[in-house]
């Protein structure tokens, strides 16, 4: 039996966006509400599966391009395994999604078909197929088209689509956009922590090398959640077109993508003549050329160099609600519930390692007494063979002495220091026993004043 929940989460931050996951369990509530009224289902494969197979298959196609474009041979990969062999898995699956999309898009091939007569584009058309740079299709699984409502003009949607099909697209790049950006702002932690960590702590151009690999691997993590959150926005704009929710999801720009205590544009550092320290590498002078970088700008001398310039990018300010009393401040208590649990974690560490310690010591004075024990027994052995049993016991004790003498002196301190429990009792102790002292002298007194009335009487 499962037991309910009376208390709230001391470390959830309500948030008036769910995630992609909260969507998939909701649209699935509702599928299983919708088919118990009485409802008909057209596949085993429910309308939001059949959508959320598709945002799977985008992320898959987008990270196999990543992968390909670091594969010299098509027969080497990294270690996400083969790469002909994922895009056979690949290829399968959107061979079952293009069985499901004849179901629940059943004027795609109508559309599709209008779209290669007419030469042109139209305005209206959100995305076309276009060829690539040689003039040809690729063959590749991850440059084959998924046509979702997204890509379907707004004019012809409803007649391609089955009812309610953009809508679930909509409620999933909803999620898309809300898990991509936390998990970009997660990522920029790491790369900040990590940066910090090498600069205090790396020397040496064979270690500053290692972590600056660990580095570029966290920044190639950057550029594939910033991309899925530009692809889910994208989608959402030919969805539901300008409207309020832009100012939530906004446009996500390579100067949006920094951490939290970075200035807009800093300048960089001057490395040596003619070579580039390790930690930095050049600029792109064209911005227009260059990729996503998560590296400083170079900035001009009327840019400003104070503090008051400084400003922090958006995916940052809009993440959460605000509000107007202390009391209502879901981030502040879960910030203070998440440190409390910390020191309190901490705290137990020490109380199980000064355990662990008291431990060592009883075990190796049990040893001790145990080796001592084993030189008195008689063997039946000679002489000479019993001596040298008995000296060799001896001699394990006193290695097992000496460590815990050893042992000892070093733990004492931290075996001997009062811990918080022990410091509040030991508080409340001496408040009871000044508690006591008041009350005896009061005694006291009331005793001499009773004495000193019998006496004037």
């Amino acid at each position: 039996c499962s037991f309910p929940k009376v208390k709230k989460n001391p470390y959830h931050i309500s948030d008036e966006h769910i995630s992609e996951a909260q969507v998939k369990k909701q649209l699935a509530a509702e599928e299983e509400e919708r088919l118990k009224s009485g409802g008909t289902s057209l596949n085993s494969t429910s309308a939001p599966s059949f959508i959320a197979m598709g945002l799977e298959i985008e992320e898959t196609q987008r990270r196999l391009k990543r992968l390909a474009q670091g594969v010299v041979s098509h027969l080497a990969t990294t270690k996400e395994g083969n790469l002909t062999e994922q895009r056979n898995v690949l290829r399968t699956k959107i061979r079952v999604f293009d069985r499901l999309a004849s179901i629940y898009m059943p004027g795609l091939p109508e559309y599709l078909e209008s779209l290669s007569k007419n030469s042109q584009s139209t305005s209206d058309t959100t995305t076309s197929p276009t060829p690539n740079a040689s003039g040809t299709k690729s063959h590749h699984p991850e440059d084959i088209d998924i046509w979702l409502p997204s890509r379907i003009c707004s004019s012809h949607r409803g007649a391609v689509c089955i009812e309610g099909l953009s809508g679930i697209e909509e409620r999933l790049r909803t999620g898309q956009c809300k898990d991509s950006l936390e998990a970009l702002r997660q990522v920029l932690r790491l790369k900040s922590r990590m940066v910090q960590f090498k600069n205090k702590n790396v020397r040496g151009q064979r270690d500053g090398t290692r972590s600056r690999a660990v580095i570029d691997r966290v920044h190639e993590r950057a550029r594939a959640t910033a991309a899925k959150y530009r692809a889910a926005r994208q989608a959402m704009f030919d969805l539901h077109g300008k409207g309020p929710w832009e100012a939530t999801f906004r446009v996500l720009e390579d100067g949006d993508i920094r951490s939290y205590q970075d200035p807009d544009r800093m300048r960089p550092r001057q490395g040596r003549q003619g070579i580039w320290e390790d930690d930095e590498t050049p600029i792109d002078a064209d911005p227009s050329t260059s990729d996503l970088s998560l590296f400083n700008e170079i900035r001009a001398k009327r840019d400003g160099t104070g503090e008051t310039r400084r400003t922090i990018s958006w995916i940052w300010t809009h993440a959460k609600k605000k509000h107007t009393e202390d009391g209502d401040d879901e981030i502040l208590r879960a910030e203070w519930a998440k440190s409390r649990a910390r020191a309190e974690r901490a705290k137990e560490e020490v109380l199980l390692l000064k355990e662990e310690m008291n431990r060592v010591l009883k075990y190796l004075d049990w040893k001790a007494s145990w080796w001592r024990k084993s030189a008195s027994v008689q063997f039946d052995v000679s002489r000479e063979l019993s001596e040298g049993i008995r000296a060799y016991a001896l001699t394990q004790a006193d290695v097992q002495d000496r460590l815990a003498r050893r042992f000892k002196a070093m733990w004492e301190a931290p075996l001997n220091a009062p811990d918080d429990s022990t410091s509040e009792n030991n508080s409340d102790e001496d408040e009871s026993s000044d508690s006591e002292s008041e009350v005896e002298i009061l005694a006291r007194e009331q005793n001499i004043v009773q004495d000193s009335d019998e006496e004037g009487a």
